[in-house]
């Protein structure tokens, strides 16, 4: 099996970091792309009478959402082209599970990386809500990285 390209999701969390790090090792063991994805996605919720009207945003909400996103992806990808990785930092605003799959198609991941749990503070009793379904319909190889607790 040749493995030029790996996905590894992150959404900044130790587990996140956890799979990162070994993405980064496995990158560099098969002399891989390491492509970083950090999905995003703000879901505001829809005014109703409960909430009295409708919210009032910051200009400039969204853009800053997106560009803080950018930031942190970047330097994680940063920090793994140090360590002597080739690494680009992508951050997308969707779901994130739809992102990861969606990615991994377009770029032609031959294996994911993912952490099984991330900054949801659910612990589920198998992997994380995103990684199941990542597991589930994913179109290469994925690889789960347990976070210590």
């Amino acid at each position: 099996m040749k493995i030029s390209n790996i996905l590894v999701a992150t959404d900044f969390s130790p587990s996140a970091a956890r799979a990162v790090a070994t993405a980064t090792d496995y990158a560099r063991h098969f002399q891989a792309q390491l492509i970083i994805l950090h999905a995003y996605r703000v879901d505001i919720p829809v005014a109703s009478p409960l909430t009295g009207g409708g919210y009032v945003l910051p200009d400039g909400f969204f853009e800053q959402i997106a560009k803080e996103a950018r930031l942190r992806v970047e330097k994680v990808a940063s920090e793994a082209s140090a360590a002597g990785v080739s690494a680009i930092g992508v951050a997308v605003d969707r779901h994130p599970a739809t992102a990861i799959i969606e990615e991994a198609k377009s770029r032609k991941a031959d294996l994911i990386v993912m952490g099984t749990r991330g900054l949801t503070g659910i612990k589920h009793l198998a992997l994380g809500s995103v990684a199941d379904r990542v597991v589930r319909t994913a179109p290469c190889p994925v690889l789960t990285v347990g976070h210590d607790d």
